[in-house]
């Protein structure tokens, strides 16, 4: 499903659009922006396009577009929910180099935690980045994530083999960290 508009100081998450996907693939083209992703190579037009129209359909997932001013620069989820659980895991990519180190990212994941844990049943949110990664470790640790493990030998990039960190927020330890909300 796609999520509600969500406007922050920086960014708005809101629904993706289907004529967004020839934007949206074309980020998986720079190795820069894909090297610390798991998907690593470019998707065709209309398997992007099918990607957002089966998100929009998932009763298990919820995806936002990330727009800077008025334009689209990446897209964020909560993916894989098990209600019975109440746990989903998240991911973030920001495709436009432009919007980096500027603390896109941070709001992102800030806002989308928020959202899960205020408008969501959810109890646990699982993240993970390549080790070396550290603009995404930055930013999930300002949105409450702890290192929960690593997967050792986990992504070849580089000529190496690099560590999956596995990371977690709980709904106990963010409202501890978030009162009022």
């Amino acid at each position: 499903m796609y999520g509600p508009v969500i406007r922050g100081k920086l960014v708005t998450l809101r629904p993706p659009r289907i004529d967004e996907a020839s934007l949206m693939a074309s980020w998986f083209e720079d190795m820069e922006v894909s090297r610390f992703l798991k998907r690593r190579y470019p998707p065709s037009i209309e398997a992007e396009k099918e990607w957002i129209e089966n998100m929009g359909k998932a009763s298990n997932d919820v995806i936002w577009a990330v727009q800077l001013r008025d334009q689209l620069i990446g897209v964020t989820g909560i993916h894989g929910i098990d209600w019975s659980k109440q746990r989903g895991t998240t991911g973030t990519l920001i495709g436009d180099r432009a919007a980096w180190g500027k603390g896109v990212a941070s709001e992102v994941m800030e806002l989308r935690t928020r959202f899960a844990f205020t408008q969501m049943p959810l109890r646990k949110l699982n993240s993970s980045y390549i080790d070396g990664n550290i603009a995404s470790w930055r930013a999930q640790q300002k949105a409450g994530y702890r290192e929960a493990g690593r997967r050792r030998e986990q992504e070849f990039r580089d000529g190496a083999w690099l560590e999956e960190v596995l990371t977690e927020v709980l709904r106990s330890d963010w409202l501890a960290a978030n009162p009022g909300q």
